[in-house]
Formats: structure tokens, C-alpha cells, sequence
């Protein structure tokens, strides 16, 4: 089982990814997760109770056209002013068993969309999250966080 740790302070040399203690070369971190939407694909509550999909894997620098899986397991994401952690460790990797912290706080059930593509290679830098918020009395909303 993989437990992987990504971390940077804004720049390449900052930057580091360990699996299970041992330095990752990586030339690309991808995660794609999409959840809590309804049957018109808008964003309703739920999350990923509410199913949905995600895609994350790594490629090294030695095999760059390889990806290799990262879940089952769990990723912690450091980034400046944000932290997330991603965890399933469902041998047959459930998609409702997965688990969702950003900067503290359990958003399993209200995430929309988590997106993080950091790619050497072609250097590109991209993270966000996207979060669904249910109010009682007013409209519920959907705010979108650029994590770098």
C-alpha cells in the first residue's frame, strides 16, 4: 500500500514526493477526482457518498510513459497555505471509501472536484478544489479554491 507524500514551497526546487519514506523521481503527480453531482452533471450535495470518479497515478522520470497507480493507499498534498489528504485503502480501491481532508477538515461530502497535475516535463503547475456548500435558509453555493 502506498503512502505518499507531496510537498512544495512554491518552486521545482522545493518540490518532493516520497512513497513510504523513499524519494519519488517523479516527472508528473496527477490527480482527477470528480463527485457529488446530479443526473444533469450540476454539482448537488453528496459528494463522494454521492459516487462519482477519480484518476491519480504517478509517472517517474525513469519510465515517463508508465503511470503507476496510487491508490490504494493514502497522499498528503503540502502546498503553501493548503494541505489535503486523499486516502483509500479498500483493497479493491471502493470509490465511496475514499477520504477527503482539506486543510483540516473532512470535505468527503461535499467535494465536487480536486484536480492536481503537477508535471515536470512540461512544466505545468495546477491544483484546485471545488466544494459544495448546502445553506438551510439561503441558496446553497459552489466555491472553487486555487490551491497553486
Amino acid at each position: 500500500m502506498n503512502s505518499m507524500i507531496f510537498q512544495t514551497g512554491g518552486d521545482w526546487d522545493s518540490t518532493s514526493l516520497f512513497n513510504n519514506g523513499q524519494e519519488v523521481m517523479a516527472a508528473q503527480l496527477y490527480v482527477e477526482l470528480h463527485a457529488g453531482r446530479d443526473g444533469w452533471g450540476d454539482p448537488d450535495r453528496g459528494g463522494i457518498y454521492a459516487g462519482g470518479d477519480i484518476s491519480a497515478f504517478v509517472r517517474t522520470q525513469d519510465s515517463p510513459d508508465e503511470e503507476w497507480g496510487i491508490f490504494p493507499g493514502r497522499l498528503e498534498l503540502d502546498f503553501p497555505g493548503h494541505t489535503l489528504v486523499l486516502e483509500n485503502t479498500h483493497p479493491a480501491f471502493d470509490f465511496e471509501c475514499t477520504r477527503l481532508l482539506y486543510n483540516g477538515q473532512d470535505v468527503t461530502s461535499n467535494v465536487v472536484d480536486l484536480v492536481v497535475n503537477i508535471d515536470a516535463d512540461n512544466n505545468i503547475v495546477q491544483a484546485y478544489i471545488t466544494l459544495y456548500k448546502p445553506h438551510w435558509l439561503t441558496a446553497d453555493e459552489v466555491a472553487t479554491y486555487t490551491i497553486i
